[in-house]
């Protein structure tokens, strides 16, 4: 389409040429009519020409003027309609990039182009649909164009058959709408992609099944074929710690050349082989992806923030499993203080009384036999002492039995061999990670412990309360011998509140002890994931 100054310009030279090409016209009528100068017949020729070609060549002028003039003001309709829809388009991409979900995407796509085309519309893709208000899939004119690589449509119900523009203007928009949605899916898997490896991150302390499920989860959404992860010991040897579909040794081996550049920056190690650095400060390992090149190269970005979500929970397992040994170190020697100043000190003093009996057998009897009844006493003490430190040693699976249920088995089991009352009060549900569930437990294990050594509760309350959706509070309450608060500085020691107060804190959770003396003692741990 020209310019309009085009038609300017045009009118302008016309202006020029129009007068010269009448009056070369007149002239020459004029000469022509020489021969019948004096006759009726010059007139009524004059008369012929200056009354009916005037006026005709001043028609077709204006009337040339007047259709160039409407094929500019036509043109410029059709500018402006094109930059409408240009408009609309435009619109529709901007609001289903700023959509949070596919959900949204769509219904907000058919909100604008029912709005922008003034007909109704409805979208479906991948069994997901949207319509405007007044949508009527049985009603006519009905127009459907599939969204062009994608399992999907655009369905639009125009209050008239629509022309071959309009169609051809619908087919474009629904490639657009095509594109807007693949970069939303898009998103959304990259997104669904961190919240999972998020929750893999916070429900498994485990380092191996951790890499597994993350493995899983990088490999689903690269949509590789294989990958890995090597993590380097303490010899700087690459240690094979998760392998799928990969043709790697199995045992740990020297990294060198694309291997040792891989630790310092991503490179392809094979054609198809894609190693990306785990870092922590320092290189601790690799993340191995395999597939087509070309696909992962535009995948890096994204790659590489996985990579170091994946070193992340390498450093937090790591420091778990230290923890863990820490735990265990601990664990022994508190077992080892307690036999010593308990189990033993039981025996030594039956020794005695039993070396005392054993010298009144002949001169004191009563006395001997009451020294007799006083060791029997201290070792039936001592066994169910014996028996309940055994018992809360034993481990309780877990996963076999799922958090609940191990509470409430763990709780009357214990409160039967300890010798009091239990009573629970367990929701239905709670939701919380495995990391958490475990600490819940040893929390537990220990608050039952110290009520059963110090306390002699008749009755021992267990609670669980879910908070929000990864959360919970366990309480434990007893009618125990309590203790003063104000000595928990010696008595949380003692009575192992300390190891309870560290391993909730090192969750970010909360930890409360209220005890009275003669009343008893309440134990309230507080957990957020």
């Amino acid at each position: 389409m020209e310019p309009i100054p085009s038609l300017y310009r045009l009118i302008r030279l016309y202006r020029l040429i129009l007068p010269l090409a009448i009056v070369l016209v007149v002239v020459l009528f004029e000469l022509s009519l020489e021969p019948y100068q004096g006759q009726p017949v010059a007139f009524w020729l004059r008369l012929g020409f200056y009354g009916l070609v005037g006026p005709l060549v001043t028609w077709m002028t204006l009337e040339w003027i007047a259709q160039q003039v409407q094929d500019r003001e036509r043109a410029q309709r059709a500018l402006e309609a094109a930059n409408r829809r240009l408009e609309a388009i435009g619109n529709i991409l901007k609001r289903a990039s700023a959509a949070d979900n596919l959900e949204q995407a769509l219904a907000t796509v058919v909100q604008e182009v029912a709005q922008a085309l003034g007909m109704e519309a409805a979208l479906t893709l991948e069994g997901v649909r949207a319509t405007s208000p007044g949508f009527k899939a049985q009603a006519a004119p009905h127009y459907e164009l599939p969204l062009p690589g994608m399992q999907g449509k655009l369905e639009v119900g125009p209050p008239r058959p629509l022309s071959s523009e309009e169609k051809g203007f619908l087919e474009v928009l629904a490639a657009e709408i095509a594109g807007a949605l693949d970069a939303v899916r898009a998103r959304s898997r990259d997104l669904l992609t961190l919240y999972e490896v998020d929750q893999a991150l916070r429900a498994e302390a485990n380092l191996d099944r951790l890499l597994q499920r993350l493995m899983e989860r990088i490999l689903a959404w690269a949509g590789a074929s294989g990958g890995g992860v090597l993590l380097l010991d303490e010899e700087n040897f690459l240690q094979p710690q998760v392998l799928r579909n990969l043709e790697l040794p199995p045992y740990a081996f020297v990294p060198e050349h694309q291997w040792k550049e891989a630790l310092e920056a991503p490179v392809f190690v094979r054609d198809n082989l894609l190693a990306v650095p785990l870092h922590q400060q320092t290189a601790i390992g690799l993340l191995l992806v395999q597939g087509e090149a070309e696909n992962l190269r535009q995948k890096l970005p994204f790659l590489r923030f996985l990579a170091a979500q994946v070193a992340l929970a390498v450093r937090n397992a790591q420091a778990y499993l230290r923890a863990e040994e820490l735990a265990l170190t601990e664990e022994r020697n508190r077992i080892a203080r307690e036999i010593h100043d308990g189990i033993a000190q039981a025996l030594a003093f039956m020794a005695l009384k039993l070396d005392l009996a054993e010298r009144l057998l002949q001169t004191d009897l009563q006395r001997a036999t009451e020294e007799l009844q006083q060791v029997k006493e201290t070792l039936r003490g001592q066994i169910r002492e014996v028996r309940r430190s055994i018992f809360a040693l034993r481990p309780i699976d877990l996963e076999r039995y799922g958090f609940l249920e191990s509470v409430r088995r763990y709780a009357s089991a214990f409160a039967e061999q300890a010798g009091f009352r239990v009573r629970l009060s367990l929701p239905e549900k709670i939701e919380l990670s495995q990391a958490s569930e475990l600490v819940f437990f040893r929390v537990l294990q220990e608050a039952l412990t110290n009520a059963a050594k110090h306390g002699r509760p008749g009755l021992v309350q267990v609670k669980i309360t879910p908070l929000g959706e990864r959360g919970g509070v366990l309480e434990i309450s007893d009618n125990g011998k309590g203790f003063k608060v104000s000595d928990s500085a010696s008595g949380m020691g003692g009575f192992g509140l300390t190891q309870m107060r560290e391993r909730v804190e090192a969750r970010g959770g909360r930890f409360v002890v209220e005890s009275v003396e003669h009343q008893g003692t309440t134990v309230r741990a507080e957990l957020h994931f």
